[in-house]
């Protein structure tokens, strides 16, 4: 059955982008709460936790050691980020990030057996070419980018880490006919491997305020637990050039709150590095679409 016929498409767009706008706080946050990476890496994946298991429930079929890499790949990515948005801005973070489609191009011939066409090292090149830009943009000291050097390069390896999420999700997710219970439960095995590997060694921050709290819980049920299920549930329902120019909505929003919150103004060298990642994504999508049509 169609799924297109049980509600307009327009709210699985509605989804899409309330999961990448969900999303694209991220950066901010991580910025305003005062826990320490650790700490919030610990509490947050505590909430993540306990909310997907809750709304979702993955059955028990659905648990496997097929799990584990997916998982791993999803709990690295999150340290790193987190780490990286501590030590550099928002723009940097997320956009270094997004160049994960060059490490997906450059490893598909060895994990998936699938060589690099011709028509990929245009791809390729700009999105090198926005990393290097981004890496060595003039590096100015902030109260929210106390070290932005060891920063980029953080974010960078986050690159990879999420390529390598990507690849692990998708396996999963296209499992029939619980691949997105799979994906979920992948997400939930790596929350509760980082909560139950760092709150002993973290406790309960003697410094946590109220607001602290709040933010670690917006993270753990809005941020990432919502924005996930939401994303998952739409791009069931859209093309997949739709899906991709959609979720573009985060890194473009991402430094924009960092702006409005934190006063963070990226450098000119850094959009420039963004704009070539972000084009060069929203191009090879739509170079893909068009040869598979």
């Amino acid at each position: 059955m169609n799924t297109r016929q049980h509600a307009p498409i327009w709210v699985a767009y509605v989804q899409i982008l309330t999961g990448a706008l969900l999303l694209s706080t991220g950066s901010t946050i991580i910025k305003a709460v005062s826990f320490n990476v650790l700490e919030l890496a610990g509490w947050r994946a505590l909430v993540i936790s306990i909310f997907l298991l809750l709304v979702i429930r993955p059955p028990r079929q659905c648990w496997d050691r097929q799990l584990l890499p997916a998982a791993l790949a999803h709990a690295a990515t999150t340290l790193l980020f987190m780490w990286g948005n501590k030590l550099t801005n928002a723009a940097t973070a997320i956009f270094l990030q997004y160049t994960a489609p060059l490490y997906l191009l450059l490893l598909g011939p060895w994990l998936l057996k699938e060589p690099v066409a011709r028509r990929e090292i245009g791809f390729v090149s700009l999105i090198g070419v926005g990393m290097i830009l981004l890496l060595l943009a003039p590096a100015h000291v902030t109260r929210t980018a106390p070290n932005p050097v060891l920063g980029g390069a953080v974010a960078a390896v986050c690159g990879v880490t999420w390529a390598f999420t990507t690849l692990t999700m998708r396996g999963l997710s296209r499992r029939v006919p619980d691949g997105f219970q799979r994906a979920i439960a992948a997400i939930i095995v790596a929350n509760v491997a980082l909560s139950a590997g760092l709150l002993p060694l973290v406790g309960i921050p003697a410094h946590a305020s109220v607001a602290d709290w709040g933010l670690v819980a917006y993270m753990g049920v809005f941020q990432l637990g919502s924005a996930f299920i939401l994303i998952s549930l739409g791009l069931r329902r859209v093309t997949a050039l739709e899906g991709a120019l959609l979720l573009l909505l985060e890194p473009v929003l991402n430094p924009l709150w960092a702006w409005v919150v934190h006063g963070e103004v990226p450098g000119l060298p850094a959009l420039m590095g963004g704009g070539l990642i972000l084009s060069s994504s929203a191009l090879r999508a739509l170079t893909m679409t068009r040869r598979v049509s």
